[in-house]
């Protein structure tokens, strides 16, 4: 992904849609704040124009109030001029910066001003509610036009969106699930994080988000109930005694009852994760839209394996691990025991499949317990480590770039491989790692350019009706970029990931990274060379290269197990 050196005006004034802490700021003046009981989270109150302030002054004051979104960022149009307040759109984009701008004056005379705003962004979002973090050292300067109007410097050209730090996004940014809902077999309801702030507006704004439709990287891997052209009758979502109400337009009455009691479920979920939200009522000019008859209304959220222990590689072979102790899998042939060439298992939902590496990793076998290990993929070079989806299909690829991903189902592994059709600007290089994700839907890509680069993205997975894979959708925007050398990644819950990372002075730990968020550094772990991740980042376990097994404990890490090649299944 090429830098966003050049961010525009919508890039420098699009800093106050992020809801998370980019990753280090220094200490800055920052508005006034409250607490606001409506929603239990600081709210700033921004200070309007200092009469006869320069126009530097006045730059500053209109990006610090821009923070405050009360009654549509009320305070920063007083800033503006008459027609710039009346257009100027504030949740166009949001640029989130370490610092606080740089602004210089260029030039001055009675009539008009120039001041230069010069950024270091560390994410930005777009009005969609993307969060998008940004490679170390990303700047743009900016040039903003100032006039007189009534004696005072207002500004003429501000740009769309808001510029924040990171205090000022701390105390008013969020992340906010809108859920859409899996294609083929057995649907789940799946969240596509989006960072708004939290105001009046973020329940309006959550509706709005879902009834575009999904993020492009994922839309065809998912569905939503809402017909397209879909909108909201009166623009807004109020909420009253704890019911959200939301008024469709008539264009929803061309969906069918599945299809409806699909959006209905995607609302429902969607809108009852805030805090003020208990009730969903739908309704389509003022009738309630009912869910009489509707199948499937009441999607589940989330896919957990049957059988959730640790898979690795122990003193005994192949092994599960349950936080009490290491215990072989019985019934598992040759090749899976102590120094037979395995490497990197992985585990099926239900328990009962394996798939390793083998051969110097140039082979994966796959073994039900209790029948023989047998080849599924060789014959195409170095292999990636495989994974197992929750459709009972182990992936892999050749680790070579320009290689399409491998599929063969784990009930009949000899079945010659199947090709997953990469997007048509390829995965970024030599793979390191493929991913999926429990869902199912959405596929996690580590790949190495030629310049030794690494791009850790996440893929769409789009399936026929019976479940089978058959290509990916395009890539997000690189995920924790700059982080450093990738050696591992796993799917947490949701859209987390976790990367093991090795920075540019050899220091190896666990990265979190959101797909739609900011990422955030775990504690060192000297040695580490492999990692499982569960659902959350208490679940996070590295293996070490001298074959042992280290948990979170506290502020750290304890040895629990020794084993090597971790992994959860899914």
């Amino acid at each position: 992904m090429k830098r966003r050196t050049a961010l525009g005006v919508a890039g420098l004034l699009a800093l106050a849609g992020c809801g998370g802490v980019p990753r280090s700021s220094d200490v800055v003046s920052g508005s006034r704040i409250e607490a606001d009981p409506r929603v239990g989270l600081l709210q700033v109150i921004p200070a309007g124009p200092v009469p006869e302030a320069g126009p530097v002054e006045v730059v500053r004051g209109f990006l610090r109030a821009a923070v405050g979104a009360d009654d549509d960022h009320a305070v920063a149009r007083e800033f503006l001029t008459a027609d710039a307040a009346q257009s100027w759109r504030a949740d166009a984009a949001t640029t989130v910066v370490a610092t606080g701008p740089d602004l210089s004056l260029v030039s001055q005379d009675p009539t008009g001003a120039v001041v230069s705003i010069t950024v270091t962004a560390t994410a930005v979002v777009d009005e969609a509610g993307h969060y998008v973090e940004q490679p170390p050292g990303a700047t743009s300067t900016r040039p903003v036009r100032l006039v007189r109007e009534d004696g005072q410097w207002r500004l003429a050209e501000p740009g769309d969106g808001i510029v924040l730090t990171a205090l000022d996004a701390s105390r008013t940014l969020r992340s906010f699930p809108v859920f859409f809902v899996t294609a083929g077999p057995a649907p789940r309801l799946l969240a596509d994080v989006r960072w708004f702030g939290y105001d009046s507006s973020v329940a309006t704004r959550i509706v709005r988000a879902l009834l575009q439709g999904p993020s492009d990287w994922l839309a065809p891997a998912v569905v939503s109930g809402a017909p397209r052209g879909t909108s909201l009758r009166v623009g807004t979502v109020p909420v009253s005694a704890g019911t959200a109400t939301v008024d469709l337009s008539d264009r929803v009455l061309e969906a069918g009852p599945a299809q409806r009691a699909v959006l209905l479920a995607q609302l429902r979920a969607s809108l009852t994760g805030l805090p003020e939200v208990s009730d969903v009522t739908v309704t389509v000019g003022g009738a309630e839209l009912s869910r009489s008859g509707a199948p499937g209304a009441d999607l589940p959220r989330s896919t957990v394996p049957v059988d959730t222990r640790l898979v690795l590689l122990g003193p005994q072979g192949l092994s599960r691990w349950d936080r009490a102790g290491v215990v072989p899998v019985e019934g598992t042939g040759p090749g899976l025991e102590p120094g037979g060439g395995a490497a990197h298992p992985a585990a099926g939902f239900d328990g009962s499949t394996y798939a390793v590496l083998t051969d110097d990793a140039r082979v994966v076998r796959v073994q039900t317990v209790g029948g023989p290990l047998q080849t599924a993929v060789t014959g195409r070079g170095q292999l990636v480590p495989p994974a197992v989806d929750r459709f009972g299909w182990v992936w892999t690829a050749a680790t070579a770039a320009g290689q399409d991903p491998l599929v063969v189902p784990a009930a009949a592994p000899s079945t010659p491989a199947q090709a997953v059709q990469a997007p048509a600007g390829g995965l970024g290089g030599e793979l390191v790692r493929l991913r999926v994700a429990r869902d199912g839907a959405r596929l996690l890509v580590v790949a190495r350019d030629e310049a030794g680069g690494v791009h850790v993205r996440a893929h769409g997975i789009v399936r026929d009706g019976a479940g089978v894979p058959l290509r990916l959708a395009g890539g997000t925007a690189d995920l924790a970029p700059g982080a450093g050398d990738v050696l591992d990644a796993a799917w947490l819950a949701d859209d987390a990931v976790v990367l093991l990372v090795r920075d540019g002075q050899g220091r190896t730990a666990p990265v979190l990274t959101p797909v739609s968020g900011p990422s955030s550094r775990l504690p060192d772990v000297p040695g580490a060379v492999s990692l499982a991740g569960g659902w959350s980042d208490r679940d996070v376990v590295v293996g070490t290269g001298e074959g042992r097994l280290l948990s979170r404990s506290g502020g750290g890490w304890i040895g629990v197990a020794d084993g090597r090649d971790p992994s959860y299944p899914g």
